[in-house]
């Protein structure tokens, strides 16, 4: 019986997929509304992680942002620790329109799903939750990483920092480039799997 079953799986026709090209890029927000873009980074060697964040305008200028060491924890911690931070920013700086993308699906998905539990990040989701409901319009979004460079860079700034919560009221200079990047909406490619097929 074993047999037949590996000659049956061996036997059976191959799923064609077709990878296409995608051009991605940051999307400046709509008029009135303010993106916030935060991402999660870890250090598989020393098992260090951070926390990253920031907030632009409709044109990308920076609005306010923010870095955060957070010592052992694993990425998807990370990921939930700085998108908390970040509404809490939204939250001190009274902003009603807001566009909070992450590169973490995994997250986006449960923030949308109101029935999802997890004992891990329970807490931290919980948090996430209640500060959004704080904020009169918001929209959670999973976007591809080319398309959250600045905060990638930028997460690489608050893992090994000293200070446990860094802020920035105008951006660190070296992330200068990413930012007029996406201002100029520059796009990077990406390979991906063709969503046609998916269905």
């Amino acid at each position: 019986m074993q047999a037949s079953e590996f000659f049956l799986c061996i036997n059976r026709p191959k799923c064609n997929h077709r990878w296409i090209t995608k051009y991605i890029r940051w999307e400046k927000p709509a008029s009135g509304w303010l993106k916030l873009n935060t991402d999660g980074s870890f250090d598989d060697l020393l098992g260090n992680a951070g926390g990253v964040g920031l907030i632009r305008d409709e044109q990308g200028n920076w609005v306010a942002g923010f870095t955060r060491k957070l010592g052992k924890a694993n990425s998807f911690i990370a990921e939930a620790w700085a998108l908390r931070d970040g509404l809490m920013l939204c939250k001190q700086l009274n902003l009603s329109n807001v566009i909070a993308e992450l590169d973490a699906k995994a997250l986006v998905d449960a923030l949308n799903k109101p029935s999802f539990d997890n004992s891990v990040i329970s807490p931290l989701s919980d948090d996430c939750k209640q500060l959004a409901s704080q904020i009169p319009r918001i929209v959670f979004r999973h976007i591809y990483r080319e398309a959250n460079s600045c905060a990638d860079h930028l997460a690489n700034v608050g893992r090994p920092q000293s200070l446990d919560l860094v802020a920035y009221n105008s951006p660190p200079v070296d992330l200068a480039p990413h930012i007029m990047a996406d201002c100029q909406g520059l796009c990077a490619k990406k390979l991906c799997l063709d969503s046609l097929l998916l269905v």
